[in-house]
């Protein structure tokens, strides 16, 4: 009996025993067919009645799903904890922007009108269609508004952006709510800034229902086509002053500098950024309002192959492009390949005019061109070039061999280049001590 009961006691939990004693049992009188060894497989798999990893997934799937589960509150603000842009974020931004719309534009502050921006800027429907520039403008003309439940608002003068409540879609003609579109929570949109066409007017909300309070950014039509018009008109006139700038330009008529105006667009270009390659027609013409280009010219005569399937072209500086000056011109309207390379040497700032446009531009603007404009840079002889090349090295050498010189210099006279002199002092016990001198 005691035997017995040691036996029970040092059974494992995870085995099934009569499914072992079965197998015992078929061992026993077991033969060699094939319906033998299958019965045999099958008992021995029943035998375990849990794979021995059991315990461990049972205290992972515990971990992965608390008993409790918490509501939906806790779990955004636990969300928002690790994600700094979630929901809580985005109502500390919607209450910011509404303590700033209350006040009128210009008693807002510069901060304040940050937050409005960066508001807008998170809206698909304005930022897709709206650059970064006329954001920031935009944000000083927008206003709030607050309305109650159960209020119709019509849409057809404004744009509406949702800082709290919802809003339901509206039937004005069948005074109805639209079952076909969903409710406009925070966050959404309804209305447009432009005037809406009948092709485009199904897909705008021009109608809404309050479904509660509401708190409503509004940029009425009026102001954004005033502001507009405003945008507009500084980028003609600082159009305009880029290409009267250069004094080919500077005596042209009004007329023919407005048909350039039309079709420019301002533009910058990062440091050493090819706009020309030698050979090749100009991709635009080009005026520049500040920064620097290179001109450069390939050297014939030293254009070595540095094997069987390449060669390196080597390059010599023939000229400077700055401010108040364009190119790009003759290349394009007579379809002249350029004489040299146009590199920038510092971001450029300025602006381009595509191809198709200069050769678009009436006969009289385009014979104003012709007869003032002039090619980037002649083509130079091939003496000329070799002569500018080697001056230009035997600078280079010159530079070089100066910072040599003077690096020894200073490391003779124990002077370390930003750390100053090292002098030897006498320290106690007649050690020699080094110290460092700032000069």
């Amino acid at each position: 009996m005691s035997q017995g009961r040691n036996t029970a006691e040092q059974r494992l939990p995870d085995i099934d025993y009569t499914q072992l004693t079965q197998l015992t049992q078929l061992n026993d009188s077991m033969s060699s067919t094939e319906e033998t060894h299958k019965r045999f497989m099958k008992l021995y798999e029943g035998i375990f009645q849990r794979p021995q990893t059991s315990l461990l997934k049972k205290q992972l799937k515990c971990r992965m799903h608390p008993p409790v589960k918490p509501s939906i509150y806790e779990a955004v603000q636990e969300v928002s904890r690790h994600q700094p842009h979630g929901k809580l974020a985005q109502e500390s931004l919607m209450n910011q922007a509404i303590k700033a719309l209350k006040k009128l534009p210009i008693e807002r502050s510069q901060s304040e009108h940050h937050v409005i921006n960066k508001l807008l800027m998170g809206v698909h429907s304005l930022s897709s269609t709206l650059g970064s520039q006329e954001l920031k403008q935009i944000s000083t003309i927008t206003t709030v508004e607050t309305w109650d439940r159960g209020q119709i608002i019509f849409a057809h003068n404004g744009f509406y952006l949702v800082l709290k409540g919802s809003v339901k879609p509206f039937n004005h003609e069948t005074l109805r709510e639209d079952q076909t579109v969903s409710t406009i929570a925070t966050g959404g949109s309804f209305g447009s800034c432009e005037p809406v066409n009948a092709a485009e007017g199904s897909d705008i909300v021009q109608c809404v229902l309050t479904l509660e309070t509401c708190e409503l950014l509004k940029i009425s039509r009026s102001g954004y086509e005033k502001l507009i018009k405003d945008i507009l008109a500084r980028n003609h006139e600082v159009k305009a002053s880029l290409i009267q700038g250069c004094q080919l330009y500077l005596h042209w008529p009004k007329l023919s500098i407005n048909h350039l105006v039309d079709g420019m667009q301002l533009k910058t270009f990062p440091a050493n950024q090819v706009l020309v390659k030698e050979g090749n027609i100009c991709s635009f013409v080009a005026f520049i309002a500040r920064g620097e280009c290179n001109i450069l010219q390939d050297v014939g005569s030293l254009i070595k192959s540095v094997d069987t399937k390449s060669c390196r072209v080597r390059s010599v500086v023939v000229g400077k492009l700055g401010p108040k000056q364009s190119f790009g011109e003759v290349s394009i309207l007579l379809e002249q390949p350029s004489p040299c390379t146009v590199i920038t040497a510092t971001e450029v700032h300025g602006g381009i005019i595509q191809p198709e446009c200069v050769k678009g531009l009436d006969s009289v603007t385009t014979s104003l061109i012709l007869q003032t404009a002039q090619p980037v840079c002649g083509k130079l002889s091939e003496e000329e070039v070799m002569k500018e090349f080697l001056t230009q090295e035997r600078m280079k050498k010159w530079e070089l061999e100066k910072r040599k010189i003077l690096s020894e210099a200073l490391f003779y006279n124990g002077v370390q280049p930003g750390r100053g002199k090292w002098t030897f002092n006498r320290g106690p016990g007649g050690k020699t001590e080094n110290s460092n001198k700032s000069i």
